[in-house]
């Protein structure tokens, strides 16, 4: 028992000490606009308790800010704010990206090719381009409203100004109701090969979209699925239940001969971790078979309570990391070194703070930037504007993995990848099989999970 104190102190103390690596850069009580006062003043123009950020990602001193549309009363999906050291910036006012005219919704909601809908997580590319995923839907609870077809967007972050849109062919995805996260496969040498791969939550599949040759398609596999013996959570006492599918996707290294790359990813209510090569992704033919053999692969386990929201793959120490939702932590694992949860640190948790970390992307920098958004408070008690909410940290990756065995230098713990839960590594994976139907749903209430309706972010 004394031994078991001593360990818990012990990595108390550890996660206390690389928690001084990072620092919070943005934190927000409620979100505000930069936008003219009779927007403000319309009917459901703003609402300040709906306006949740669901996405961030850092670019030269400027950060991006993605707010679905999720409730009534948000005036623009994508934003940027300029960062102004000292930090951490306080309610710092958003400011509609690349213009307020590209986010203002038409009156009579009808599709528009030059607006868009709602924005989850955008990225940034090694070109100067921001990427991102319009759903084109209202997600409104009891209102879900299709304003337009999903699409694919990139803007010249030198310019400011759109320079593609994609709309996403309905034998691809039937609605944009799902799709919350992209991950850029960028040819090194080529800024015109591009692939996107999107996850689609809710009928747990994944969509590839060919750049070059204005192509998409989807992949169905049983690995896209949730395990439905973790499916339960408890963030902060609230007990709930999700039925989130593939979530996040992360991309190694182009290979030095075939130039593709592993694709490592992951569902939600899911602590295991699978793979593909993007040499798979990327041939459209394969998305059509039937049965895919042994191309998709089961790589590990993460670990009890270890389900994880975002994760990203770091090019120049090949570290991928971890939001955990359960945890309120963010954690390491080298991808040199056998996956398991023994070759996994946490390099930040703070209970205070982070409930529900929401997004985590790695900059051009050498930074790991993470998000929490505090929505579990908004869709299951309450969130009160009076405190602070929403929150944005960074560190320094070489600095927060230091004497971890997340580092390179360091030796691995273990030496076996755990496959699955138990210590035996018996097979206790189910998966559920999903049929094709019209509309929103997935879950018993219609996709908005147990108790208060609201979807899952």
């Amino acid at each position: 028992m004394a031994s078991s104190r001593v360990a818990l102190l012990l990595l108390a103390a550890f996660v206390a000490l690389v928690s001084g690596q990072v620092e919070e850069v943005l934190r927000w009580q409620k979100v505000e606009y930069d936008v003219a006062p009779e927007v403000l003043q319309r009917p459901n123009g703003y609402i300040p308790i709906g306006n949740i950020p669901m996405g961030a990602v850092h670019y030269k001193n400027r950060v991006f800010v993605a707010v679905a549309r999720r409730r009534w009363g948000i005036p623009s999906t994508l934003n940027v704010v300029d960062l102004s050291p000292p930090f951490p910036n306080a309610n710092v006012v958003l400011k509609p990206y690349p213009s307020f005219e590209l986010n203002e919704l038409r009156a009579d909601l009808q599709p528009d090719a030059n607006r868009i809908v709602t924005v989850y997580r955008p990225r940034v590319d090694r070109c100067d381009r921001l990427w991102f995923v319009d759903t084109g839907m209202m997600e409104i609870p009891g209102n879900f409203t299709v304003v337009q077809r999903p699409s694919v967007w990139s803007i010249d972050l030198k310019t400011n100004q759109p320079i593609h849109r994609f709309e996403i062919p309905k034998e691809a995805v039937e609605t944009g109701y799902g799709l919350t996260s992209i991950t850029l496969d960028v040819d090194p040498t080529d800024c015109e090969k591009v692939f996107v791969y999107i996850s689609d939550l809710q009928t747990y599949r994944m969509v590839v979209y060919d750049y070059a040759n204005r192509r998409a398609w989807r992949f169905l596999h049983n690995y896209f699925f949730l395990n439905p013996l973790e499916g339960d959570y408890n963030i902060q006492g609230i007990n709930f239940a999700w039925d989130d599918g593939i979530f996040s996707i992360a991309l190694g290294n182009p290979d030095p001969v075939t130039q593709f790359r592993t694709a490592y990813f992951h569902a939600l209510s899911s602590n295991s971790e699978f793979t593909v090569s993007t040499q798979v992704l990327r041939n459209e033919t394969a998305s059509q078979r039937s049965w895919h053999g042994t191309d998709f692969q089961l790589l590990g386990y993460r670990g009890n309570k270890a389900q994880s929201s975002i994760h990203a793959y770091d090019p120049e120490t090949g570290v991928i990391f971890f939001a955990l939702i359960q945890q309120n932590a963010v954690t390491c694992w080298d991808s040199n070194k056998p996956f398991a949860p023994q070759n996994m640190a946490i390099v930040y948790k703070n209970d205070a703070q982070i409930v529900y970390p929401n997004d985590l992307s790695i900059d051009q920098d050498g930074y790991v930037w993470f998000m929490t958004n505090s929505i579990i408070k908004l869709l299951y008690t309450q969130l009160n504007l009076d405190e602070f909410n929403f929150y944005v940290w960074r560190a320094n990756i070489k600095q927060l993995i230091k004497g971890t065995v997340c580092d390179p230098a360091s030796p691995a713990n273990v030496q076996s990848v755990q496959r699955f839960g138990d210590e035996n590594n018996n097979d206790r994976v189910t998966f559920y099989e999903y049929k094709d139907k019209h509309g929103p749903g997935g879950g018993p209430y219609g996709g908005w999970g147990h108790g208060r309706p609201g979807r899952r972010p």
